[in-house]
């Protein structure tokens, strides 16, 4: 079968499952769909927008999926997850709904029955897995992990709620599994008809178009209880403002808040503490001292700070670009900011700009040589996200 008889198909894999298809996922797509022979793309095309075909769209939708992942996962994240989200929600003293979308085969799930329960979670708090594809679903409900991938996990945590690599029966009772395409209407609803208290959406709308991403955020923000948080990767940060949301921004990550309401505030342990010294004056200048003056990398570090801060409340600013690449010329070894500049790139339609901020970004984080910052704590996860980005615009560049 050719390439242009292929593609109409192609075109309708990448819409139901709003991504742009890298050139691998093209041509695992290109592989099963050769199997039906020549001159038979447009029936198929046919069949699969057909109800009698939903099965084997569910096939082909499956072969573009990722399920790599393992258990806690991105601790920094996780830890101001359970500190600033999870505990306080516990203190309510309800029953907690969380929902897990793209969950693939239930590292996420059994990470968040394990967070809820180690924060003392009402018992009968549940977690929902969605995921597109069927097959990672099966292997989801078992809830049973290898060693490699619970490599992550604290021992303790391991001891206390895995046997064997399986979660102790007590919390997989809480889960709850089913199959969702994010491109598909209804969402899901928490128990009884309920909104989610918190959704986990981490490293899957990074593969989506800027469309869908934004169709994405508003349909769980319509599924979020007023006061309900989503949490988003440190790679997919909202660019755009939502005006339903608020980012609470916290060490190492940030979140996203639905408006109406709040958490109640995490309990503060009393600390005896000794009083402290009154601080001296500020000394005053002496003649002829050499002011303290920041290098050129200080101040690019520090501007990109401010971009940030206009990144993180989802304020379309007009100075973000702008700021980012005087950020750039001060301080060139920013990798995060360059990934940064390719997302706002890509998500304007500027594909191949946007890749070659992508891929310096990537040769710097090969190299050894970007710069730390606050955005991107851990820079094998940044380098994954650059490669993911450059799959994403490699059918254009």
């Amino acid at each position: 079968m050719n390439a242009p008889e292929l593609e109409p198909l192609l075109q309708f894999v990448a819409q139901r499952t709003g991504t742009h298809l890298s050139r691998q996922q093209r041509e695992r797509l290109a592989v099963e769909l050769e199997k039906l022979g020549p001159g038979r793309a447009l029936l198929h095309l046919a069949r699969l927008q057909s109800r009698e075909g939903a099965l084997e769209l569910a096939r082909l939708l499956a072969v573009v999926s990722v399920h790599k992942t393992d258990l806690f996962r991105d601790e920094p994240q996780l830890q101001a997850l359970e500190t600033h989200v999870l505990r306080p929600l516990v203190a309510l003293g309800r029953p907690l709904s969380v929902w897990s979308a793209g969950c693939s085969t239930g590292e996420e799930v059994a990470t968040l029955l394990v967070l809820l329960a180690d924060a003392g979670a009402h018992p009968e708090s549940s977690v929902l897995g969605t995921d597109l594809s069927d097959a990672a679903l099966a292997q989801a409900k078992r809830l049973s992990f290898s060693p490699e991938v619970l490599k992550r996990v604290p021992r303790e945590l391991l001891a206390r709620y895995f046997r064997e690599g399986t979660l102790i029966a007590p919390l997989m009772a809480r889960a709850r599994f089913a199959q969702h395409n994010l491109m598909d209407r209804p969402y899901p609803f928490a128990s009884a008809d309920g909104p989610f208290d918190v959704i986990v959406c981490r490293n899957v709308l990074i593969y989506f178009t800027a469309e869908a991403a934004r169709a994405t955020v508003n349909g769980f923000v319509e599924r979020l209880r007023p006061g309900g948080v989503l949490v988003l990767s440190t790679a997919e940060p909202l660019l755009e403002p939502v005006p339903e949301l608020t980012t609470l921004r916290l060490p190492g990550a940030f979140f996203y808040q639905r408006d109406g309401g709040a958490p109640a505030p995490a309990p503060v342990p009393v600390v005896a503490q000794k009083p402290v010294a009154p601080r001296p004056p500020p000394r005053p200048a002496i003649t002829g001292e050499v002011p303290v003056v920041l290098t050129p990398e200080d101040e690019g570090r520090k501007l990109f700070e401010l971009v940030l801060e206009w990144a993180a409340n989802g304020e379309d600013h007009p100075e973000t670009e702008a700021g980012l690449r005087k950020a750039l010329y001060l301080a060139p070894q920013l990798a995060s900011a360059r990934y940064l500049l390719g997302l706002i790139l890509e998500r304007r339609g500027a594909l191949a700009d946007a890749a070659g901020e992508y891929r310096r970004a990537l040769l710097m984080l090969e190299a050894g040589r970007a710069m730390a910052s606050s955005f991107f704590l851990n820079n094998e996860r940044l380098k994954q996200a650059c490669k993911l980005a450059l799959k994403r615009v490699a059918p254009v560049t």
